[in-house]
């Protein structure tokens, strides 16, 4: 039998040691604002958002909570941050409120399950299984009384297996093996899963093939009832269907899908800012970012950004020399909620800072471990993880890839001793460089709304041709932490901070880490 999903627990094995510590130069040690310990307290206080949010059921029966943008918990948090620039002695700290923009509509789930049908076929006193760690994706919906269907297994999804197999009013079970990261993987599992709805089915489980027993909220508008399911049941259920295929009983293997979900609009939110005017050229801006908001605990998208953004903002109101360019700290909501863009109301509502930004840093996904597989393997015989001594944030470059801000990326590792790979990207876009690492063993479940250089581009007051060698302000890209950051290290001493921030909290704070989920 798989584990019960268990909230709070990291699914790989940890242990006591965490990953090799930063290089930090002479006299960098005194900057106390960006102590791995500082910053974990402030972690701690952010999770804490999410798990409240929990505890009072916030959203439906309590099966998903988080940080979410137009509820209390999304409120609190960014309060809670404009709180902590206050307290820094920041004299300038603003909270902008705004509305959802008309028409948008946000889907939640409210209550939900999958449930393994028993049946005398399977042998006597077969009873039903529900499958804890299913996650409905957007904008799923089913009968009141419920969806129930025979199972067939669809393998990965590609074209060649869809042409020998018959999911016409059935549920299919697809398998998604992450490269990396779960939301590289949309461009595939999305359009896999549309086709089955295309060719019959009736509803789809992806299977996500990641450490332990996780729920994982990615993926959305997959063409009908959808739902994702932790690795360990993903297993469970896989062996099961091999078990029932075996026994020439197949056929008799059924699962039910029950759902009750809404779709609110009408909601506000806010932005919390916070500026700390240049000493030399006051009137040219550097914005830093990093989005509030959170599904599930949230601990390393974003909770480590923030506490990173704020121990960013203590450090330059305190620590530092005053810095050359005002600084614009800026903890922003929305990232998951649509029609409630932080960043983007940010820019409308503040366009002086917006027109004479020279650069733009986001702070995302700056304190995750790398996995790598165990030798070792759990009850069930499912493969288990490690948390390696290696740091892996999903990626992080510059968007312009201006030569000065590329040899900054490289400097921040010499001089700081994180460990990336380096290499060039084009995404079809744009040429940029970009900072990876192989195999980045996040799991966690980036989605709804779009990254930062989508969220401030297009119209009037979005961070337009000013600076950089394409005539666009520079960018660091979304999920940027440690040598991505370190790109602004000569005009701010931003990267310098940023980097030792990284590097520290990522030592310290991955007991977090396992819980976003």
């Amino acid at each position: 039998m798989p584990p019960a999903f268990e909230p709070h627990v990291p699914p790989v094995i940890v242990g006591e040691r965490g990953v090799a510590p930063a290089v930090v130069p002479p006299g960098e040690d005194a900057f106390t604002a960006l102590t791995g310990g500082a910053l974990q307290v402030h972690l701690a206080s952010i999770v804490q958002f999410s798990r409240t949010s929990r505890e009072k059921r916030e959203i439906g029966s309590g099966q998903l909570w988080g940080r979410i943008t137009g509820f209390p918990s999304g409120h609190d948090t960014v309060s809670w941050a404009a709180g902590r620039f206050e307290e820094a002695g920041i004299d300038d700290v603003r909270r902008q409120p705004f509305d959802q923009e008309p028409g948008a509509e946000f889907w939640l789930p409210l209550s939900w399950e999958m449930r393994l049908l028993g049946d005398p076929a399977f042998g006597a006193g077969t009873e039903d299984l529900v499958l804890t760690t299913a996650m409905p994706l957007a904008p799923s919906a089913v009968p009141p009384e419920g969806l129930e269907a025979p199972l067939v297994h669809a393998g990965f999804g590609t074209v060649a297996e869809l042409t020998q197999i018959d999911v016409r009013g059935k549920v299919a079970v697809l398998h998604v093996t992450p490269q990396g990261h779960l939301v590289f993987e949309r461009g595939a599992a999305v359009p896999r899963a549309r086709a089955l709805f295309e060719r019959g089915a009736l509803g789809v489980i992806n299977v996500i093939d990641l450490p332990g027993n996780e729920r994982a909220r990615d993926f959305s508008n997959c063409g009908g009832p959808c739902f994702n399911l932790g690795g360990r049941d993903g297993r469970f259920l896989e062996t099961v269907m091999d078990r029932a295929a075996d026994a020439g009983v197949l056929d008799r293997l059924r699962v039910r899908f029950a759902l009750e979900t809404t779709r609110r609009s009408g909601l506000s939110a806010h932005n919390a800012i916070a500026v700390i005017p240049g000493s030399e050229r006051p009137d040219e801006t550097i914005i830093i970012n990093a989005h509030a908001d959170a599904w599930f605990d949230g601990a390393d998208d974003n909770g480590d950004g923030l506490a990173v953004l704020v121990g960013l903002a203590r450090h330059f109101a305190t620590e530092a020399d005053p810095p050359r360019r005002t600084l614009v700290f800026v903890a922003s909501a929305g990232h998951h909620s649509p029609g409630m863009n932080g960043p983007r109301n940010f820019v409308a509502m503040n366009p002086a800072f917006a027109d004479s930004s020279v650069l733009a840093l986001n702070i995302e996904h700056v304190a995750q471990r790398n996995l790598s597989p165990a030798r070792s393997v759990a009850a069930d015989g499912y493969r288990e993880f490690v948390a390696d001594a290696g740091e892996a944030p999903i990626v992080a470059g510059v968007s312009n890839a201006a030569p000065f801000l590329e040899d900054l990326f490289r400097r921040g590792v010499e001089r700081y001793g994180t460990n990336f790979v380096f290499r060039s990207v084009d995404d079809g876009q744009r040429r940029r460089r970009r900072l990876s690492r192989p195999r980045c063993g996040d799991r966690h479940h980036h989605a709804g709304a779009a990254a930062l250089p989508h969220q401030w581009r297009g119209g009037r007051g979005d961070l337009g041709a000013r600076a950089g060698t394409d005539g666009a302000v520079p960018r660091l890209l979304p999920q940027a932490g440690g040598c991505g950051a370190a790109g602004t290290a000569q005009s701010a001493g931003v990267g310098r901070a940023v980097t030792i921030a990284r590097a520290r909290l990522s030592a310290s704070c991955f007991p977090f880490d396992g819980v976003n989920r």
